[in-house]
């Protein structure tokens, strides 16, 4: 069951600039045989970040976990909104319990024949770290020409900090949608 805009009760966090490190796992997940190989030239004309990405992959193979760091700016507003809801027109977001320490929401999005669906729990430690996991299954159709078909299993674990009030030059995440 849906809860209404009403039922919503924000957690109980400062609004401002936060930090967030997500550990993606995926399983399930083949490479392409056709992939491209990135010479060692190719990887030196890279920017920084994006070759350390790449080095990682490659390292790591699929199915390593992958760790981000971004920083966002949450406002009062989004906090009164189910978390996470990114405005994306393919995802529905269904919250399915809130209160003052935590939320939960149920996704589904849908692109082209791929369906991806799965629960979200965030939690507040205090009013300046929130922890959280998701745990997300996509499907694709194999019968679509030129669609090898794709069943995974997406592992989601974030922690996030509050940094301050002041979000200086980051902007609040959906605002301009």
């Amino acid at each position: 069951v849906a809860m209404w805009a009403q039922d919503i009760k924000p957690i109980d966090v400062k609004p401002g600039l936060w930090e967030n490190t997500t550990t993606s796992q995926i399983s399930g997940l083949s490479m392409p045989t056709n992939m491209p190989q990135i010479s060692p030239d190719q990887l030196a004309k890279m920017p920084p970040e994006a070759r350390a990405r790449v080095e990682a992959m490659m390292k790591s193979g699929p199915g390593a976990p992958q760790t981000n760091t971004m920083k966002a700016c949450i406002t009062h507003e989004q906090l009164s909104k189910p978390m996470f809801d990114s405005g994306d027109k393919n995802c529905s977001y269904k919250l399915t319990g809130s209160s003052s320490g935590s939320q939960t929401i149920h996704v589904d999005c849908t692109r082209g024949n791929t369906k991806t669906s799965g629960d979200l729990t965030l939690n507040r430690v205090d009013s300046e770290h929130l922890k959280g996991d998701m745990l997300m299954k996509t499907t694709g159709d194999s019968s679509t020409a030129g669609s090898a078909g794709q069943n995974m299993t997406i592992k989601l674990s974030f922690s996030n900090k509050w940094l301050g009030s002041d979000c200086g030059d980051v902007k609040p995440g959906g605002s301009d949608k």
